[in-house]
């Protein structure tokens, strides 16, 4: 997997297109800054190494954006994690292909190729090169990008949900940083009663509950039914229990047209691997399946049968499961009952 001999298959993000517009528009005649590179021959711009810019960090990794290709890279902080980066890699590879092969319209990135701290090719590129601050050898791995939400979407979603005495913050905002909204169908809305004024607001990881994403132009419907089938996937399919994974609302590049806004569509996205443990495809750890559901962030609408979202949900889960195999149909039904099951108690235990 080391190196970068090869070319991974990009055709469903249409990037050859878009990176054939970049490359041959004749940029020479912009207005340009006192001592801007024009990229002339013999600019200084031309030999400088592939710049990476840094668009998300955690305790675990940085994710990079390269500036130069449609790609991004996710670097540990550790050497110590690069057995758990190289675990999510093949993770990702696994639901990657389960989703692509199965139509679903929620998206996930596609792994490129994985990087581990002997990997010297890599590592010692001239010409690409991490931040001198984070120029560790640890362990990295490249994928396709997930791009962030549309300026227009992002600026609807400033007009509908910014605090009016948050109001002068509005413009910086859609122009700040490559943000993404969490899709969280489950989780309750927030309290419109609220006395105290609210001190913040920022459209990094937005939370969108059902009714924020409804306000937001979003079919909650369509969109729990691909969550039961994402979610089956990934269980059945890929055989992991699905724990910690985040569900986002961002964009893919749909249409190579010359007006970048057109280009980026509102698209969902799973992505966040890292957590994910493997499911041994048998009934003795449906417990795992239900435990991972419950741990993450309420992505999911909640198991309550009188929940309509909840009802597309799980029968579009189950129908999934079917379709993949009869032992799939049977752990499905199975995890289901469990599932509401241990809804009703945390609803009797106020949990």
């Amino acid at each position: 997997m080391s190196g970068r001999s090869g070319k991974p298959d990009l055709s469903q993000y249409n990037y050859g297109d878009i990176s054939s517009l970049v490359l041959t528009t004749d940029r020479s005649a912009l207005p340009r800054r006192d001592g801007e590179p024009d990229g002339a021959s013999g600019s200084g711009a031309n030999n400088c190494p592939i710049e990476c810019i840094r668009i998300g960090s955690g305790t675990f990794a940085t994710i990079y954006m390269n500036t130069a290709t449609p790609e991004v890279y996710k670097k540990c902080r550790s050497a110590e994690n690069c057995a758990i980066l190289a675990e999510e890699y093949r993770q990702m590879k696994l639901i990657s292909e389960a989703l692509q092969a199965s139509g679903n319209t929620i998206l996930s990135p596609t792994p490129i190729d994985f990087y581990g701290p002997d990997d010297v090719e890599f590592w010692d590129d001239p010409a690409f090169v991490f931040p001198a601050g984070d120029a560790v050898r640890t362990g990295a791995y490249s994928m396709t990008r997930v791009y962030p939400l549309p300026s227009t979407l992002k600026a609807k979603l400033i007009d509908l949900f910014c605090p009016p005495n948050l109001n002068e913050r509005a413009p910086g905002l859609v122009r700040r940083g490559h943000h993404l909204a969490r899709l969280l169908l489950g989780r309750p809305e927030p309290d419109a009663n609220r006395a105290a004024p609210q001190r913040f607001f920022d459209t990094y990881n937005f939370p969108l509950t059902r009714g924020r994403a409804e306000q937001l132009g979003l079919n909650t419907v369509l969109l729990s039914g691909e969550m039961g089938r994402m979610l089956a996937q990934l269980h059945m399919t890929a055989r992991n229990d699905a724990r910690d994974i985040e569900v986002v609302l961002g964009a893919n590049i749909t249409s190579p047209v010359p007006n970048r806004r057109e280009r980026r569509e509102p698209r969902v996205w799973v992505l966040d691997f890292n957590q994910v443990k493997e499911f041994d495809f048998t009934e003795n750890q449906i417990p795992l399946l239900v435990d991972a559901f419950f741990a993450n962030e309420a992505y999911f609408p909640r198991a309550r049968p009188a929940d309509s979202l909840y009802g597309v949900f799980s029968k579009a889960y189950l129908e999934e499961c079917k379709k993949i195999g009869e032992v799939a149909g049977q752990l499905g039904q199975k995890f289901i009952v469990a599932l509401e099951a241990e809804q009703v108690h945390k609803d009797a235990n106020g949990a």
